[in-house]
């Protein structure tokens, strides 16, 4: 809520800064899969930073639809930036390509039943819908990936799948938000530092890393690392590029952070937070 993309320094009962879930870069319309990479640690691990895209999948696997296309592979990694960061990444080749302010709102029904099901769904200003969906974990690790659907048909059959009602002849999203029970459950603003970096040794046609700065109007700041890769064994090489990249920006190796998603249900509704634990912590893994 993909998770999304906190600060990821404290464990759930104590999140305090930091943010962002694995948003979908709001200049970018291809499905995409995520593949997250909290790091070693478990269960630890993941409830240290809770995030949309961070929930493990239960029992290590989650059928991906079929009615999904395949797209990139996202991976990334959250991390509490510094006052430096910026700075730093400049130091290290890094390029500004723009700052932007946006909008998220966040949707479910009053039962949360898409995020206890591992479903996210955002409508961003100025971009239309989301529906972040997870997919099944092949790839070895603490990892996982999720399916981003943009195109409203998409998402309102996903959306119909998930809630288990019929799909409409017609009408897109604002016909379904009142017969599937859909209400607005999160709002806030990010104010966004969008950088790219290309790794040293790599070669002329490697996509960039990215990284998001972000600042939500709560009080929350983010920063994220994250590579596209076209193939699955192509995941472990960028999440080495990440990590290497992290470290050299002062990121601590068991640094963590949440999605600025949790952090907001955390502070605004912890009702609706202490159910999404209740229901993550029993997938526990052995």
């Amino acid at each position: 809520m993909g998770a999304g993309s906190g600060a990821e320094s404290g464990c759930l009962s104590g999140v305090g800064s930091g943010a962002t879930d694995g948003e979908r870069r709001e200049d970018t319309k291809e499905e995409t899969r995520h593949c997250q990479d909290p790091k070693e640690g478990g269960w630890r691990g993941w409830q240290s930073c809770l995030a949309p895209s961070q929930f493990p999948a239960k029992d290590g696997q989650i059928p991906l639809p079929g009615s999904m296309a395949q797209g990139l592979i996202e991976v990334e990694r959250k991390f509490v930036p510094s006052p430096g960061t910026e700075e730093r990444l400049q130091e290290l080749g890094g390029t500004l390509e723009r700052r932007v302010t946006f909008r998220d709102s966040y949707y479910d029904t009053p039962e949360l039943s898409l995020m206890r099901a591992d479903y996210w769904l955002r409508q961003r200003e100025g971009s239309g819908w989301e529906l972040k969906c997870p997919g099944a974990a092949s790839v070895s690790g603490p990892h996982t990936k999720y399916m981003e659907l943009t195109a409203e048909p998409a998402v309102v059959a996903q959306l119909c799948e998930v809630l288990r009602a019929e799909v409409p002849g017609a009408g897109g999203m604002a016909a379904v938000l009142g017969p599937l029970g859909l209400q607005e459950v999160a709002s806030f603003v990010t104010k966004r530092s969008a950088w790219k970096l290309v790794p040293r040794g790599a070669d002329e046609e490697e996509r960039p890393l990215r990284v998001d700065l972000d600042t939500a109007d709560f009080g929350y700041a983010v920063g994220e690392v994250e590579a596209l890769v076209q193939e699955e064994a192509e995941v472990p090489a960028a999440l080495e590029k990440i990590n290497s990249l992290s470290s050299m920006l002062g990121v601590l190796a068991q640094e963590t952070a949440p999605a600025k998603l949790i952090v907001y249900l955390q502070r605004f509704r912890p009702q609706d937070y202490q159910r999404l634990l209740e229901v993550y912590s029993s997938t526990e893994k052995p």
